[in-house]
C-alpha cells in the first residue's frame, strides 16, 4: 500500500514537469507605435544675432530680445507651456489656430524684474509626435517695435 501512494505522489509530482506545447499567435507579438520623425522647423532668424547652442534648443541673442527655438515630445500641452513661459495654461490665454496638419499655439505674458518688466510670447506647433517651440522675450518698452518682429518670425514659421 505503501509503494501504491508513493508511486501515486510521484505520477502526480512528474506529470507536472513534461514539456508543453507552445503556441504563438500574430496577437503575441508586441507592436511597437510608430512615431513621426521630427522634422525640420524653419523660420526667418535676425542678421547678425549671437548664437548658444544648448542641449534643449538654440538661443539667439538679437538686438534687444532673446528668441529660442526648440523641440520637445509632444504630449502635455501645459507642461510644455510651463517650461516655455514659467506659467501653466490656467494662468494663460492660449489660441489655437491651424498652421498646415498641425496645431499653433500662441500665448503672450509679462514678468517684473530688476531690470523693468519684460514681455514674452510663445509659439509652439504641435504635429502629435513633436512640439516646435519658438519663444522671444523683450523689455516692456520695445513692445510695439517688437510686435513687427515677432510677425515676421512667426509669419516665416514652417514645418518641413
Amino acid at each position: 500500500m505503501k509503494k501504491l501512494v508513493w508511486m501515486l505522489l510521484l505520477a502526480l509530482m512528474l506529470s507536472g514537469c513534461a514539456p508543453a506545447e507552445t503556441f504563438e499567435t500574430l496577437g503575441d507579438v508586441d507592436m511597437a507605435p510608430v512615431i513621426r520623425q521630427e522634422r525640420s522647423l524653419e523660420l526667418a532668424l535676425p542678421e547678425g544675432a549671437e548664437v548658444i547652442q544648448g542641449a534643449e534648443g538654440t538661443l539667439y541673442l538679437c538686438d534687444g530680445y532673446s528668441l529660442t527655438v526648440e523641440v520637445r515630445s509632444a504630449g502635455d500641452l501645459g507642461s510644455t507651456m510651463r517650461n516655455l513661459t514659467g506659467f501653466g495654461t490656467d494662468a494663460l490665454t492660449v489660441i489655437e489656430t491651424a498652421a498646415g496638419d498641425a496645431s499653433r499655439y500662441e500665448c503672450v505674458w509679462t514678468a517684473a524684474g530688476e531690470g523693468g518688466d519684460t514681455v514674452g510670447r510663445a509659439m509652439v506647433l504641435d504635429d502629435g509626435a513633436y512640439h516646435y517651440c519658438v519663444t522671444i522675450q523683450y523689455s516692456a518698452g520695445d513692445a510695439s517695435r517688437m510686435q513687427e518682429v515677432w510677425k515676421e518670425i512667426t509669419d516665416s514659421v514652417a514645418l518641413s
